[in-house]
């Protein structure tokens, strides 16, 4: 019994690599060389570089904007009940996630991971609109440490492995064990983390969209990280020109860093410029390298035996039906389907698509809290 599951893991491994490899082909062949997706059905032409500080450039072409961030409130949604808190999750974890909770007295927990650098602010109208849906799920959203309005801290392990751990606090903190995880991109990672650690912790995964592939691994690991060494050989974008980076008062002017200090607190600031220069600098070398290191897998920053080792239920839900989205394939998001065992796909662009495949997957496999 064991030797036959054993082959039919290679099996499943042999042919997702097979389908990333004839994406990978057929990417090369007709891959455009910008992400702006000019298309009028999705309104207009999208510039989405420059679309917002948080997110990183070229995000999903944009076409997932709308319903995902800053989205406009759907009916009822205005009228949802909203808990906001500060959990401390010491002594676990060293730092606090800035916490809101749609429908706090719903049965359903539902937690959210923003995508990109994307926080509460940016994604909340996406969490409030889905608890205005269905007020029995209790639809809690959270900024990851160094995002939004949580504290900073820089950690010895990739980002989106100190993302999962910090999650698996949160779980425990908030009594909300198993819960439904909806990941967005990069907040899909990290949920994906915490489906590989601590499978207890969740009773369904929605990934939203994956992402995957080598041209993600390289724009995303120098727009994230890279972007910041010097001493890295950047080719999708240029350097950022206050290198090198020698105080955290360096980091301070930085774009991204500039937005986070603006929309915090004083005590969240001081915090900021007490962290040591040298620890920000590892943790953008750890983490970007980590990606590159996981370039060609199907999912982006796990390899493909931890992805097929996941065991608890999943849906992979991706915003567009099209090529030409190259940091989230629609070719790595069916190859996860062949890994994950109990996995389904579907196509949600807009909010009723997306209900029609979250509500009953959601309610099919998580118990309501007692």
């Amino acid at each position: 019994m064991q030797n036959r599951n054993h082959t039919r893991t290679i099996l499943r491994l042999s042919l997702s690599s097979l389908v990333l490899l004839n994406s990978a082909i057929a990417w090369a062949q007709t891959a455009p060389q910008t992400n702006i997706e000019p298309n009028a059905q999705f309104g207009g032409s999208f510039e989405n570089d420059e679309s917002d500080v948080t997110l990183f450039r070229g995000a999903a072409n944009n076409s997932w904007f709308p319903v995902y961030f800053n989205a406009e409130p759907e009916p009822g949604a205005e009228d949802v009940p909203v808990e906001i808190r500060e959990i401390n999750l010491r002594p676990e974890r060293d730092v606090t996630l800035h916490v809101e909770i749609y429908n706090p007295e719903g049965s359903i927990p539902l937690i959210m991971t923003p995508g990109g650098n994307g926080d509460t602010n940016g994604f909340g109208g996406f969490a409030r609109n889905v608890a205005a849906a269905e007020p029995d799920f209790r639809v809690i959203i959270y900024d990851r440490r160094n995002i939004g309005l949580s504290e900073v801290t820089f950690g010895s392990q990739p980002q989106m492995v100190e993302e999962g751990e910090d999650l698996h606090i949160l779980v425990q903190r908030l009594g909300v064990a198993p819960a439904a995880f909806y990941g967005m991109s990069s907040g899909g990672r990290s949920n994906m983390i915490l489906a590989s650690r601590y499978p207890e912790d969740i009773a369904a995964l929605i990934i939203a969209p994956l992402t995957g592939g080598t041209y993600a691994a390289a724009r995303l690991s120098e727009d994230y990280f890279f972007k910041y060494l010097p001493n890295k050989t950047l080719m999708t974008r240029e350097h950022l020109d206050n290198l090198p980076l020698t105080s955290m008062q360096d980091v301070a002017e930085t774009e991204y860093w500039s937005a986070y200090l603006d929309r915090n607190t004083p005590e969240r600031r001081a915090r900021f410029f007490s962290a040591n220069v040298s620890d920000f600098l590892a943790a953008m070398r750890t983490s970007g390298e980590h990606l590159q290191a996981t370039r060609f897998q199907t999912a982006l920053g796990m390899p493909d035996e931890e992805l097929a080792a996941i065991r608890v239920p999943a849906t992979l839900l991706l915003h567009h039906d099209q090529y030409s989205d190259n940091l989230h394939p629609i070719t790595n998001s069916r190859a996860a389907t062949t890994l994950i065992d109990n996995s389904t796909f579907a196509f949600g662009r807009a909010l009723p698509q997306i209900l029609e495949a979250l509500v009953p997957f959601v309610k099919a496999h998580t118990p309501p809290l007692n």
